[in-house]
């Protein structure tokens, strides 16, 4: 197993945001598995990331989960680094909440990956946090998707992030759902929420946005022609099928 060491900063942890209903995709998943399970091929969606964490020489993965929360508990069995974190919420509160209570966690440095995403598991190898930009954002070229969350920044720093590209001036590209940060970073971060008096109603990556643009910079990492999707729909699961999948396994 390789451990890719960025600067000073070794990442040796990360979390998963997998505790969402995903009701778009009900269609296919039924009401007996969540999204981050839905079969791809040989195995679950979410246990692409997994392996491709540990092959990062991650140790620890956090993987926050609510709806259907009993179905993913096999993976603390498969997998020596998968903790799995109860967000008891997740039906009443946005993904902000998942992330937050990991702030008493989490005091190294972490990935944060969203867990309907499929990827490029070699990516990591070029994501590569620095001394001076220990807190990225990897972002890619926009998909012939619908669903797409785009970002604007300044000076390469992230600005704002929003899925109405008629918000921001002169997209720049889409966010992918894969994320570092440095160490401390969640104490920082939680403070801001609770300076600002969220409500927990709000995106995570929204809030994550205003941060950058109001307190510590979260810098772009840009891969314009990422191959990766996030599957949300019918459609997007049949891009994962033949466009992303066959050229990552």
């Amino acid at each position: 197993m390789n451990t890719f060491i960025h600067g000073e900063m070794e990442i040796k942890t990360a979390i998963i945001l997998a505790a969402g209903k995903g009701t778009r995709l009900r269609s296919v998943t039924g009401d007996e598995i969540p999204k981050p399970l839905t079969p791809l091929k040989e195995q679950p969606l979410i246990e692409y990331s997994i392996q491709a964490l540990r092959s990062a020489g991650v140790q620890k993965i956090l993987v926050g989960c609510g709806h259907l929360l009993p179905e993913f508990n096999y993976l603390e069995k498969k997998y020596s680094e998968v903790e799995i974190v109860e967000n008891p919420f997740y039906d009443t509160r946005a993904s902000i909440y998942t992330l937050l209570m990991f702030e008493s966690l989490v005091d190294e440095p972490f990935y944060l990956l969203e867990a309907d995403i499929l990827y490029d598991p070699t990516i990591f190898e070029r994501f590569t946090p620095t001394d001076k930009n220990q807190n990225l954002i990897l972002t890619s070229d926009p998909l012939n998707l619908d669903d797409n969350v785009y970002f604007s920044s300044e000076a390469g720093q992230l600005t704002k992030l929003t899925k109405n590209a008629e918000k921001i001036a002169d997209p720049e590209g889409v966010m992918t759902g894969i994320w570092a940060f440095s160490a401390g970073f969640m104490k920082r971060f939680a403070t801001f929420c609770n300076q600002i008096d969220i409500d927990y109603s709000e995106d995570y990556e929204v809030l994550l946005a205003q941060y950058s643009s109001e307190q510590e910079p979260i810098n772009i990492a840009h891969f314009p022609e990422m191959n990766w999707c996030e599957i949300d729909n019918e459609d997007h699961l049949e891009f994962a099928l033949t466009d992303v999948l066959p050229k990552i396994v």
